[in-house]
């Protein structure tokens, strides 16, 4: 199977600081995941993963309860090129409204709505994502919307209805005792939300498909569900397979 032209292949956050393939024109490198304030700089971010980063034997992914250690939106602003996608996140009430005053109105955005290690694990209201709605996005290539694998059909017509959303990300990390989990097991989620998705919207919304990419083979299964695009993050951990996988 060859891909179709128009196809993209998303680094998920945080390896899209890393990951970068500039000389693909069908890699795209999320950037992030960047916050309002200041939460710590990589040294605090290399701790946390030697220190939860684990690979499950019994969920055949890894885990993590990294919480978004970054040095905020201001140094994620400098780090991120316009060809290439800023990942933000809301801690507080009101922190997305603020972010929106402070990045560039073309500058390419993913909304993660749904960081299960972030400490306190309170979900916070999607109010504020309205300041990233399609009229106020209307200069972005990309205004993403970072869903949950627990995601409802209603939380989805909010995001795609009443806010104006059409990309959609199925999806971000499992909530799990120890902290997120990526991976496999998230396929069945991934696939769910393919299908609600297809059900009520056509094909009108674009899908990015993540979880457990490693093969050509899962990015063409996710491919043949109805996504349009492919985030890979399990990969990166062995990142010379990737090339095998986007070409």
């Amino acid at each position: 199977m060859n891909y179709d032209k128009k196809m993209k292949f998303f680094i998920a956050a945080p390896f899209g600081n890393y990951i970068k393939y500039h000389s693909f024109n069908n890699i795209i490198p999320v950037t992030g995941t960047w916050t309002l304030k200041y939460r710590g700089a990589w040294i605090k971010r290399i701790f946390k993963m030697s220190k939860t980063l684990r690979y499950s034997i019994k969920h055949r992914g890894w885990t993590n309860k990294l919480g978004l250690p970054n040095p905020g939106i201001e140094v994620g602003l400098t780090k991120t090129n316009n060809n290439e996608v800023l990942s933000i996140a809301e801690l507080e009430k009101g922190d997305f409204e603020k972010l929106s005053y402070l990045i560039p109105i073309d500058q390419s955005v993913e909304i993660n709505l749904s960081c299960p290690n972030i400490k306190g694990g309170e979900k916070l209201p999607w109010d504020d994502v309205k300041y990233f709605n399609r009229e106020r996005s209307i200069k972005r290539e990309y205004c993403i919307a970072k869903i949950s694998p627990l995601t409802t059909t209603d939380e989805l017509k909010f995001l795609i209805d009443e806010i104006g959303f059409n990309q959609i990300h199925c999806c971000n990390t499992l909530p799990v005792k120890k902290g997120g989990l990526s991976g496999k097991e998230l396929k069945p989620y991934v696939d769910k939300l393919i299908s609600i998705i297809r059900t009520n919207w056509g094909t009108e919304i674009e899908i990015i498909a993540g979880g457990g990419v490693v093969s050509k083979n899962n990015a063409i299964d996710y491919i043949e569900k109805g996504a349009d695009h492919i985030s890979l993050g399990t990969v990166c951990f062995t990142p010379w397979k990737i090339k095998n996988i986007t070409v």
